[in-house]
């Protein structure tokens, strides 16, 4: 299923395109951005590789992503992934370029996409997963409604060489649908 964009006031999200890779590499090639994510991108083909990646999931329906686009620029790439539509529930996964960092442009894109998840992809569940260290993300989540529902202890190995602890978050649709 092809997405339909969706314009938010400041934002279109749209289907990521290979072409948009250039775009993509500034953030995911950032050590900064990726502190807390996958080890950074080091060329421009590992970044595109990433993008076809995504394009193959979504069209194997086991994922929906997005591209964030401001002015006509990729600003980051959020997603529901771990899609199981038998469950009823997928994962939201989230990159943002550091320079749009604090701007809200997160926020926007997520209730967008959540409103999408629940109401089209019928789900009955959005979870995600965050280094628990990473106030940002903890912020963000909690913003959107999400519920800490436990740590996952020394969890990931991340690029800083360190054991990181993992915070799980929920938030259901009935949580959703009150909260609006």
């Amino acid at each position: 299923m092809a997405l339909q964009p969706i314009r938010t006031a400041r934002l279109v999200l749209r289907e990521p395109a290979v072409t948009d890779a250039a775009d993509v590499h500034v953030f995911r090639g950032d050590p900064e951005v990726q502190r807390f994510n996958d080890h950074p991108m080091r060329t421009l083909a590992e970044t595109a590789a990433c993008l076809e990646h995504l394009l193959a999931e979504s069209a194997a329906d086991l994922r929906r992503h997005w591209a964030l686009e401001l002015d006509g620029r990729v600003i980051g790439l959020m997603g529901l992934h771990n899609w199981r539509p038998a469950h009823r529930r997928a994962e939201l996964g989230y990159d943002l370029a550091k320079e749009h960092w604090g701007h809200g442009y997160a926020t926007e894109a997520a209730r967008a996409i959540l409103r999408f998840g629940f109401a089209t992809m019928r789900l009955r569940r959005v979870h995600a997963r965050t280094i628990a260290a990473n106030d940002r993300s903890v912020r963000l989540l909690t913003s959107l409604g999400f519920t800490r529902e436990g740590t996952l202890r020394q969890h990931s190995l991340e690029p800083d060489g360190h054991f990181h602890d993992c915070a799980i978050f929920g938030l259901l649709r009935a949580e959703w649908v009150a909260a609006a």
